[in-house]
């Protein structure tokens, strides 16, 4: 047993990227379903398809604080958000990829239900306190979060993370272990490589310094301090929710109250990733600098 986002996990399924760390926020479950999952006899409240209409993403609203992920190949979902239970129903593709998206989304979801707020970002502990990386697949959150650890910064997450928002300070808690590292590979999938985390220890909760959207690579580090209505804007699209029109407003409203207390930066990094243990320690001391 380990823990995720600050929570000890019980878990029928062999999760492997656990964080050694005891849980302090309580418990979750993680059960294989009994029976296939009936799907609602309507429209999904929220989906995603690639360009060529192949749905990879749907999730209904069932009450009660329930709702169903639907996430293929992987598998399907049922969220429990009062009891923090979360039921699988395994889409027999890949124990790999069904862990990635049970540790990045589908507990990050559970977790948005129940109060946090949760983003597809990357993020590292900085001096005492997480930096956070946002921005679309592809654009360098695990490269950048990797580079970052080589070089002695503890990885809080690589690709899902939730933030607790209190009166005085928002708190990241760290995720799954490990960085995944896209390659070439063949056919429809990517190859993805699973790296051991970097850093020099096991993160600890910490409370949030900036949050930073990467933009489309350059031939250099561009870094540029975002207004917060600004901000907010660019940043929805990189939240986590249940798709839901209630979860949405709730997902939004967490991420503006956190806008109004984190400085937010837009960073373009060099495209030549030789560079890129150089401009990852420069983007943070032009974070720093901003402060």
């Amino acid at each position: 047993m380990g823990s995720l986002y600050g929570f000890e996990v019980e878990s029928e399924l062999p999760l492997q990227r656990l964080n050694g760390a005891t849980g302090t926020r309580g418990a979750l479950t993680i059960e294989r379903a009994p029976k296939p999952f009936e799907l609602p006899e309507r429209d999904p409240d929220g989906v995603l398809e690639d360009d060529e209409g192949r749905r990879w993403y749907a999730s209904y609203d069932l009450g009660d604080g329930r709702c169903l992920i639907c996430m293929p190949p992987a598998g399907s979902f049922v969220l429990d958000a009062p009891s923090g239970q979360v039921l699988v129903e395994d889409g027999g593709f890949d124990d790999e990829l069904l862990e990635h998206r049970i540790g990045s989304s589908v507990i990050c979801t559970l977790l948005a239900e129940r109060g946090d707020l949760a983003l597809h970002a990357a993020a590292v502990e900085v001096g005492g306190a997480a930096v956070i990386l946002c921005g679309p697949t592809h654009r360098g959150k695990s490269t950048l979060a990797r580079a970052l650890g080589d070089a002695g910064r503890p990885l809080l997450a690589e690709d899902g993370l939730t933030v607790a928002l209190g009166d005085d300070r928002a708190t990241a808690y760290p995720g799954a272990r490990g960085v995944r590292i896209r390659a070439n590979g063949t056919g429809d999938r990517p190859r993805v490589t699973l790296l051991p985390d970097p850093g020099p220890r096991e993160p600890q909760p910490s409370p949030v310094a900036a949050i930073v959207l990467l933009g489309e690579r350059g031939t250099g580090l561009d870094v540029e301090r975002l207004e917060p209505a600004r901000a907010l804007a660019l940043l929805t699209p990189n939240l986590i929710h249940a798709g839901s029109r209630r979860a949405i407003g709730a997902a939004f409203s967490r991420l503006a109250a956190l806008l109004q207390t984190t400085p937010a930066f837009q960073a373009k990094l060099p495209d030549d990733l030789a560079r890129l243990p150089a401009a990852s320690a420069e983007l943070l001391d032009k974070i720093a600098d901003h402060d």
